[in-house]
């Protein structure tokens, strides 16, 4: 076999077996070593990106919690701010509650990409939402008696008209004050139209 160099001491030296890479026991015992060391670097640097990753996802789910509150809020305060007082679920009375929710009409979990759009959140009841969730037929009659089929065909295609939604934590953070800023502003505006108000603040939020 060919004479090869120590990975160790760098000296010249002639190997016994085809794979040896170190001359000695000595220099052997150092080399391992060596990897060990280099093998828990390795890992404490992985262990570091992977808590700087939690961290930044832990950041980045608390911004959307609550950029998805202010827009449900803000969603609520259209309704009211067009007259809409009943629950879009049930049509009972939603000043007689004292809970109202920002009712999905797609549920957020498994429709991401949709879960900022106003058109796919309408005011019900805390119990409608909360404990009816899967059954969208008193939502469904709700949207054609306030706003006719046409727009239930809308809200229906949401998921299919914007199928992903890929959104930066600083775009979802700044978007944050912008949906506070419409919620003061919403009171000047004349239009008592749910439709256009949604369009209107979903094209200025910028996501839709």
């Amino acid at each position: 076999m060919k004479n090869k160099i120590c990975k160790v001491c760098k000296k010249d030296f002639q190997p016994s077996k085809p794979l040896q890479v170190v001359c000695s026991l000595t220099c052997g015992q150092k080399y391992a070593q060596k990897l060990r060391e280099k093998k828990q670097a390795q890992e404490k640097k992985e262990s570091k990106e992977r808590l700087k990753k939690m961290s930044i996802d832990a950041h980045s789910q608390k911004h959307k919690n609550t950029l998805q509150n202010e827009i449900n809020k803000l969603a609520r305060m259209i309704d009211l701010h067009c007259g809409h007082i009943t629950c879009i679920d049930c049509g009972k009375d939603l000043e007689q509650n004292k809970q109202i929710d920002g009712s999905h009409f797609h549920n957020v979990q498994g429709n991401e990409q949709i879960r900022f759009n106003l058109h796919n959140i309408h005011s019900s009841r805390s119990e409608c939402n909360q404990f009816h969730g899967g059954k969208k037929d008193g939502y469904k009659e709700g949207i054609i008696e306030r706003y006719g089929f046409e727009y239930l065909e809308q809200m229906e295609n949401l998921k299919i008209e914007y199928k992903t939604l890929k959104l930066q934590n600083k775009e979802i953070f700044e978007a944050i004050p912008l949906v506070r800023k419409l919620q003061r502003d919403l009171p000047t505006f004349t239009s008592k139209d749910g439709i256009f108000l949604r369009n209107f603040f979903n094209k200025i939020i910028g996501f839709y």
